[in-house]
């Protein structure tokens, strides 16, 4: 009969086994559904193993990338620098920065790509390299239109003499633009309500409190003029006017809008 360590020996031999081969086909799994592009290659750059979200980001079948040169993947103009930069990625000691610049595919359109690396190794000496490329170009789009959006946004605020605001009711912080001069001669454009209000001129504090409340309670857009006392000393007509924005449960959660000088009873006039 088998003694009880050998059995035990074996029955955790075959456990590792299960484990093995469970973690085979996890990482199988990993490789053919992931949505970023995974290629393994070679010291000298040859690609020996590709995942088909890489064939479908470049554009090329897998006969004309696996068995070559990774730079087989850019323009032809670019190939020679790309591998002269693999070379110096696999002998560097440390493992730089992820890459993020656009790819051009196999039928010439263009891809916006975050590229991270790392490397197998055996015995202490690396043996291949693990290329990881994300997709990112909906995101770069995104974030480009947004830039754009905010450039026209201030342009049209600059030519109209407007500054932009925007209360954080949680937080309860008031971000000002101040495109032309700091809000109320404030040097910060940051402040909380009470602080905004402390610059309201004190006969209009409650008109322009009740105004601002009741446009959260209603969830109303609201528009109001008063006037505001600056650092310098002078009062000058302000208007202000913006809506408020709810979460998913109807709760307001910001209000934002613009404000302007108004020539209204005298437009700067001395404090008392």
């Amino acid at each position: 009969m088998m003694s009880d360590t050998a059995s035990e020996k074996q029955r955790a031999l075959k456990q590792a086994e299960q484990v093995l081969k469970e973690s085979e086909r996890l990482f199988r799994a990993v490789w053919e559904y992931a949505s970023d592009a995974m290629a393994l290659s070679t010291s000298d750059g040859t690609v020996f193993a590709a995942n088909p979200a890489y064939f479908h980001l470049y554009g090329f079948p897998q006969e004309e990338v696996v068995g070559k040169h990774f730079s087989i993947i850019f323009p032809e103009e670019q190939r020679k620098t790309a591998h002269e930069l693999y070379d110096y990625i696999f002998q560097s000691p440390t493992l730089g920065p992820s890459f993020v610049g656009p790819i051009r595919r196999a039928d010439g359109t263009e891809r916006f790509v975050e590229s991270r690396y790392n490397f197998i190794s055996h015995h202490g000496q690396r043996i291949a390299m693990l290329s990881i490329v994300r997709d990112i170009t909906e995101q770069k789009r995104g974030e480009e239109a947004l830039w754009v959006s905010e450039e026209k946004l201030r342009i049209a605020l600059e030519v109209g003499h407007m500054d932009s605001w925007d209360w954080d009711i949680e937080s309860n912080l008031i971000r000002w633009s101040a495109h032309l001069d700091a809000p109320f001669g404030l040097a910060g454009g940051s402040f909380s309500y009470e602080t905004f209000m402390g610059l309201v001129h004190p006969q209009d504090r409650t008109l322009v409190d009740q105004e601002m409340r009741r446009a959260l309670e209603e969830g109303t857009d609201f528009k109001v003029e008063f006037r505001a006392g600056l650092v310098d000393g002078t009062v000058r007509w302000k208007r202000i006017q913006g809506q408020v924005l709810n979460n998913e449960a109807g709760k307001p959660m910001r209000m934002i809008g613009i404000s302007m000088d108004v020539p209204q009873g005298g437009q700067v006039e001395k404090a008392r």
